[in-house]
């Protein structure tokens, strides 16, 4: 399974997080709720916006609780959750809709429910745009940029878009690449490079430099940010 060097770092974070209960994952890698759900850690559910992707899914693990939900508006009922996951995610959503998004987990965590979230980082806010329509539908097109593919958050605007609801803050870690070369070559030399996939795993886990400042996204320009944030037991949705 190709990887994305750096997410090596926001999959292996999250995976260390202890899960137990009724746990939804939304639309993160699938093969982090597949690990998890086999583990025997949490009940998962994992969703996601692509019918495609789903089915694909179901034939690779179909042991694994899957559907097709809107993040933006999910159709579970209030507190229905102990834990969420959103993995390299947000950042997609774009248009305003990401605070929708974090709205509805918050309204589907139980009180006291964790959410894990990752996203890319950046000293300067900036849209990503590509030429072709990778998200079907959902694949927002601005005319002369091309379609929306994601938004580099700086940290005070993670930190911002958090601030929608009463969230109670965990852990706030960012990580750079220490070595941006691995990545630039994975990437640049696409497909060709997803066959070093099983070798990649003994590099790339240590090639992090992490620090819970974001003093390290600006030394660095950019990277990643985890959030780990908790729903307080005294809330109302």
């Amino acid at each position: 399974m190709p990887l994305d060097p750096r997410r090596y770092y926001e999959l292996g974070r999250v995976a260390d997080a202890e899960f137990d209960g009724r746990c939804l994952d939304v639309s993160s890698p699938k093969l982090l709720p597949s690990l998890l759900r086999a583990e025997g850690r949490g009940s998962w559910l994992g969703i996601d916006l692509f019918a495609e992707e789903i089915e694909a899914w179901r034939t690779i693990d179909p042991a694994l609780e899957l559907d097709v939900e809107d993040a933006t508006a999910l159709s579970f009922a209030d507190e229905t959750f102990d834990h969420c996951i959103c993995v390299s995610v947000i950042e997609h959503i774009g248009g305003g809709k990401d605070s929708d998004a974090l709205a509805e987990i918050w309204r589907v965590l139980k009180p006291g429910g964790s959410l894990h979230l990752t996203t890319d980082v950046a000293v300067t806010p900036r849209d990503v745009f590509i030429e072709d329509v990778r998200y079907g539908d959902a694949s927002a097109i601005v005319e002369g940029r091309g379609v929306f593919f994601k938004h580099d958050y700086t940290p005070l605007e993670v930190d911002e878009l958090l601030t929608g609801s009463p969230w109670e803050l965990v852990v706030r870690e960012f990580a750079t690449l220490r070595n941006p070369r691995i990545e630039r070559w994975f990437t640049t030399y696409a497909p060709w490079t997803y066959v070093t996939g099983p070798f990649l795993r003994f590099v790339c886990p240590s090639n992090f430099e992490t620090s819970s400042s974001a003093s390290l996204i600006e030394r660095k320009g950019e990277g990643v940010s985890y959030v780990h944030v908790r729903k307080p037991i005294t809330s109302t949705t």
